[in-house]
């Protein structure tokens, strides 16, 4: 059965940074289940293995703009540290949950701490990045 709209795909990948270091694989743990085209995966991925079926097995590079997305500056914010509750911890790469005006999640990360303010990112950790993913399709339904 090949891969298309609506298929429920098992698969395994391995993503590396641009420098070749492994930044997450599933290889010899879970693999990843999803549906192709509801837009649980990278838009890249879909589109690689779009029409292929199990057994299939690739080396793809992925552009930021297939991939997470390039850097969105209005996602760099900052705030003062009175903006904090009292058991949130401000130290530098930690992670921060607040709430959009739709009452959406948005998880930001602290990128700087200055005296008087706290910089926040809220674009993916892997935005801006071109990554290489290795895939193997192990079954599609």
């Amino acid at each position: 059965m090949r891969i298309k709209k609506g298929s429920r795909v098992t698969f395994h990948y391995e993503l590396r940074d641009e420098s070749g270091k492994v930044i997450d694989s599933t290889f010899g743990e879970e693999p990843v289940i999803y549906i192709q085209g509801e837009g649980e995966i990278i838009e890249g991925l879909e589109a690689l293995m779009e029409g292929e079926e199990a057994g299939f097995e690739a080396k793809v590079t992925i552009a930021p703009e297939k991939a997470y997305g390039v850097t969105n500056e209005e996602l760099i914010v900052f705030a003062g540290p009175e903006n904090f509750e009292d058991n949130v911890e401000i130290e530098l790469g930690s992670t921060v949950e607040t709430e959009d005006p739709d009452g959406e999640t948005i998880v930001f990360r602290i990128i700087e701490i200055t005296e008087d303010k706290v910089y926040l990112d809220g674009n993916h950790p892997l935005a801006n990045q071109t990554l290489d993913y290795k895939v193997e399709v192990l079954e599609v339904h």
